[in-house]
């Protein structure tokens, strides 16, 4: 082989080396957060509440009807090799409940601000789950210290009815770790202690939210 052509095949690969590189940084929580999903590129931030989100300036709920769409099945975006059927079982049966649970959440917390509704809105509420563990009971019960923890992590995405436009995008994990509750407790828990309130203040903790790690 020639050096031009050593130099070329050197180049060739280097090229796919940082290309592939650059694929990976694009998606944080260790690939479970694609950013295509969201149909544009946005700077998520982290904060307590929420795990990496984002919200258009100057975006508000009030006197806005927010319609919660019903979630497709899930798409696993995680080692495949590590999911069962009891996962994927899982999977399905909290894409179900969501919409559901979300209606119910947001609907409290945020009273006469905003309307919530299943039919018509300003604004589309819709999500996917993107990794769901099962966990097991009797490991959290026999062992503790975090074995068979259930885990189930979503995105979900904000967009105007009527442009298109994406207007807040959010991607969180939610982990239960002992016997005493399981997964569906969890979600419920950071709906109506987390995401709900966020949601009424039209996610202004971005503001002061930290850029996540990857």
């Amino acid at each position: 082989m020639s050096i031009r052509k050593a130099r070329s095949s050197t180049l060739f690969f280097f090229v796919l080396a940082a290309a592939a590189v650059a694929g990976a940084a694009d998606k944080l929580d260790k690939g479970l957060l694609d950013p295509a999903w969201f149909g544009q590129d946005v700077e998520f931030r982290t904060s307590d509440q929420l795990d990496y989100f984002w919200v258009k300036p100057g975006f508000s709920l009030e006197g806005k009807t927010l319609q919660v769409e019903a979630w497709p099945d899930p798409v696993f975006l995680g080692d495949k090799k590590d999911v069962d059927s009891k996962d994927s079982a899982r999977a399905f049966e909290l894409s179900g409940s969501m919409p559901n649970w979300l209606r119910g959440s947001l609907s409290n917390a945020l009273g006469d601000y905003a309307h919530v509704s299943k039919d018509e809105g300003d604004y589309v509420l819709s999500g996917r789950f993107v990794d769901v563990n099962a966990g097991n009971r009797v490991a959290k019960f026999m062992v503790g210290l975090g074995a068979g923890s259930a885990t189930a992590t979503w995105d979900m995405k904000l967009v105007d009815k009527k442009t298109g436009e994406l207007l807040a995008a959010l991607h969180h994990r939610s982990v239960s770790g002992t016997y005493m509750s399981d997964i569906d407790d969890k979600i419920l828990k950071w709906m109506d202690r987390d995401f709900g309130p966020a949601m009424r203040q039209n996610l202004a903790s971005y503001a002061t939210a930290k850029k996540p790690r990857k």
